[in-house]
């Protein structure tokens, strides 16, 4: 009964806390967005203002060509938080969560929350190239470890906030909840089954709810009624997708391995972590002037959004330009983030396969206007298609986009364009835009994932049942090396237990001087996964397993030692090779 009151107090309490999570996580994101809004208005302009409309392209700022040190400025702001308070904060954060989940136990200290917050906010905001996803989803993932530690939550249940809050960020700052509830499920969760998901799923939901109540319900991207048409009906349309996939996934290897590149190339400059950023800034800034004086908008300062607004809605329609955007773009992502600056590479990797999409389908229209391609079309697949191949997550790519723009007529050409990028990413690179950072620490990431096998088999399957009671001044044999002692006092009660010796027969021992006695007593009927909880709570490496979980003799039914849980694992892990 005990149990049971517990199991379910677990369930509701799990359940409120996702609620939790997911509206704290839908005003994280408002908030987000109105910090970025505020830096960037009184950064361009001189103004205290939070209004900023991300889809509409900058206006020349106020200092003319002084511009190009408000990147330099808000650069300066970003080292000093990320050297003084949190280095984690620097770069683009979802590795620190991955970190967090498969190396930390779960634990991501509280002031990263903050100074991410901070951090990447200023760095958007004075024009850094790149995006909101990432700081997000480690704020509200910052946010929901700090949590967990705070009520006590075992690891298994602290990697599940984090994935709520992980998911609750995307939900909320895209408007996408599905996309949210997928990003959890291909890239955090350690298993997927309803006991993990549901949560996962309540947190998404609150979170788009709350930020559409704060933000507003519209899609990220407009597309204008009827501008898709015939997408994909033919099968040689549809065919010509797999070559535009397969050109993005190449270009995402290079997205993902530039990145890195860049970062080793900044901190091997003989300067400190204030000049290298500032390198980096006044470049971009210096870029930024040059795109405005020569283009008349700024195209690659922030999120970038304006410029995915265009293309999709079909108001760019240069294919040299837009080829273009694509080189520039990455220059600026590399000098931002490479020379220490805080952001998401989500957004930038939705510029980049737009801008992909678009140079294609109109460089297409332009040499064969015969077979009527919808460029807008391919801008929407590129999205798609790139953010599959940088992040590993093709479901989510592929709900997102649609989510993104409401608009299901390309859905066809999106999944072949997710499928095709993401295998030729994968071919070419193991790593992607998460997790070589990673793999680079010599951190190991798991690749998919599996049913818990552990929280079915059960220990009476695997404990040794073949033990013999000795009392510990008994001389005892090495024997065979199958059968575990269990020592006893003279109260008949457990105070040692030894493991098979796989000596020769014929060796003595005095069980007293051999036995172990940092064991935990077990009740039988638990779970492998119940079992290695306790053993790990108690910092204990072999286990008595009785009917009631007693020391008593006379209840003894076995012996859980190192060697019956490695075989039990061993065992398990036969069931995932490929």
């Amino acid at each position: 009964m005990q149990d049971t009151v517990r199991k379910l107090w677990n369930t509701r309490g799990l359940f409120a806390v996702a609620i939790l999570v997911g509206l704290l996580c839908g005003v994280a994101a408002w908030g987000f967005r109105l910090l970025i809004g505020l830096v960037h208005n009184v950064a361009f302009f001189g103004q205290f203002s939070f209004d900023y409309d991300a889809n509409l392209h900058t206006a020349e700022s106020a200092w003319g060509w002084l511009v190009v040190l408000v990147p330099v400025l808000g650069g300066i702001a970003v080292i000093w938080l990320v050297k003084n308070f949190a280095p984690e904060a620097k770069g683009h954060g979802v590795p620190e969560v991955m970190d967090a989940i498969f190396h930390k136990r779960g634990r991501i200290r509280g002031e990263v929350s903050i100074v991410k917050t901070l951090a990447s906010g200023i760095t958007i905001g004075t024009g850094g190239s790149l995006g909101r996803e990432g700081p997000i989803v480690m704020i509200c993932s910052a946010f929901s470890s700090v949590l967990a530690q705070w009520l006590n939550m075992p690891m298994s249940q602290r990697n599940l906030l984090i994935a709520c809050g992980a998911s609750g960020g995307i939900a909320a700052t895209f408007n996408a909840p599905l996309g949210g509830i997928l990003f959890s499920i291909e890239l955090l969760l350690l298993s997927v089954n309803s006991t993990t998901v549901m949560p996962v799923i309540i947190s998404s939901v609150i979170a788009a709810n709350t930020g559409r109540y704060l933000i507003g319900p519209e899609p990220a991207f407009h597309i204008p009624t009827g501008m898709m048409h015939a997408v994909g009906e033919s099968p040689l349309m549809l065919a010509i997708y797999f070559p535009f996939a397969a050109i993005v996934g190449l270009v995402a290897v290079v997205f993902v391995k530039s990145i890195y590149w860049s970062e080793q190339w900044f901190d091997n400059l003989p300067v400190g972590p204030y000049q290298r950023h500032m390198i980096g800034m006044l470049a971009l800034g210096v870029l930024m002037l040059g795109m405005y004086e020569t283009f008349g908008h700024y195209y690659i300062q922030g999120v970038g959004y304006a410029t995915i607004q265009d293309l999709v809605s079909g108001n760019m329609t240069s294919a040299w330009f837009i080829a273009l955007l694509v080189v520039v773009k990455l220059i600026a992502v590399l000098l931002t983030i490479g020379s220490g600056g805080s952001g998401g590479v989500f957004s930038p990797s939705l510029y980049l396969g737009a801008t992909l999409g678009g140079a294609f389908g109109y460089g297409l229209a332009a040499l064969f206007p015969s077979i009527g391609v919808d460029a807008p079309a391919f801008a929407l697949v590129g999205m798609a298609a790139m953010v599959a191949a940088t992040t590993s997550a093709p479901l989510t790519a592929a709900i997102m986009t649609y989510e993104m723009t409401l608009d299901y007529v390309v859905v066809l050409p999106i999944m072949v364009g997710v499928a095709v990028a993401y295998a030729v990413r994968r071919h070419f690179s193991e790593g992607d835009i998460y997790t070589l950072k990673l793999i680079r620490r010599g951190r190991s990431v798991p690749h998919g994932r599996h049913s818990d096998i552990n929280s079915h088999l059960m220990i009476n399957e695997i404990m040794n049942k073949q033990f013999e009671f000795v009392k510990s001044d008994a001389v005892v044999d090495a024997g065979d090396g199958t059968r575990s002692m269990v020592v006893v006092d003279d109260d008949n009660k457990v105070i040692g237990l030894i493991n098979p010796i796989s000596s020769r027969t014929g060796i003595q021992y005095r069980a007293g001087d051999v036995m172990l006695t940092e064991f935990i007593p077990i009740r039988s009927g638990l779970s492998l996964r119940e079992a290695f909880y306790e053993i790990d709570r108690h910092s204990r490496v072999v286990a008595v397993v009785t009917r009631d979980g007693s020391t008593d003799a006379d209840k003894v039914v076995g012996v859980l030692s190192p060697f019956d849980l490695t075989r039990a694992m061993a065992n398990a892990s036969q069931l995932h090779l490929h």
